[in-house]
């Protein structure tokens, strides 16, 4: 049986732990979901208010009625939130081209990304140091004698003589560049079916939303019809009430 100072120690305890109370509190915390991706996402904003505003509109027609514009602005959010996910979706598979990211649902890699980064930045600089010799080599007769003096960029991996030479437009050494800079990349990078496997984690996760989004939308359709209908009906009553007068 738990003593009279445990008790008070857990209804204490427990008062400290019910989370906000306060209206404002209770917003702050509901956009906590936001760092997770789309759990929150009718917090975003994702599109402007106009938007919703001009698919409303186009979805009641003709038709002011207050409580069916109150309803089509629902269905409105709802498909730019479905539209919203989609896009998600896409870009989770695109982001995991890159072989050093893992899912977002997968266990934090951040470290292991920064060394990879890192990795990447020394082999880099290491392949300018053995390009460099034959560079100053190709440009002799147009670069300065300071340019061959290493003492002179210290602190710079290329001399300023190199760099001012390699921003000279050269149509045929640019494409090159660029071939090779793209044939690098590709090589690099997951190819689409490696990344659409990559993504599997998140996309199940996307799809728990997608479902949900597609609830709300069915739902707010049905009530849409439901109020276009007897907004119709109330309409007809009164010709049909004047038909059996006569």
């Amino acid at each position: 049986m738990s003593s009279e100072r445990k008790v008070t120690a857990n209804r204490i305890n427990g008062q400290k732990s019910n989370g906000p109370r306060t209206k404002t509190g209770k917003a702050k915390t509901s956009r906590n979901a936001l760092q997770h991706g789309l759990a929150a996402i009718d917090h975003c904003q994702l599109t402007p208010s106009g938007e919703i505003a001009r698919l409303a509109k186009a979805i009641c027609g003709d038709d002011c009625d207050p409580a069916l514009l109150a309803q089509a602005q629902v269905v409105a959010r709802n498909e730019i939130v479905l539209r919203a996910i989609r896009e998600q979706q896409v870009a989770v598979v695109e982001r995991l081209r890159d072989p050093s990211a893992v899912a977002l649902a997968e266990p934090d890699n951040r470290r292991q990304l920064v060394k990879a980064r890192a990795a990447q930045a020394d082999h880099a600089e290491k392949a300018i140091e053995l390009l460099l010799p034959k560079v100053l080599e190709k440009y002799r007769d147009r670069l300065e004698p300071r340019d061959f003096d290493p003492t002179s960029y210290r602190y710079e991996l290329v001399p300023l003589g190199v760099k001012v030479l390699l921003e000279e437009p050269d149509p045929e050494e640019e494409q090159r560049a660029l071939d090779l800079a793209r044939k690098q990349i590709e090589q690099e990078q997951r190819d689409e079916y490696e990344a659409l496997e990559a993504a599997v984690p998140d996309l199940i996760r996307l799809e728990r939303y997608e479902r949900r989004a597609w609830s709300r939308q069915r739902r707010a359709i049905r009530e849409l019809l439901k109020i276009k209908f007897t907004a119709q009906n109330a309409e007809a009553a009164p010709a049909r009430g004047d038909e059996v007068c006569r």
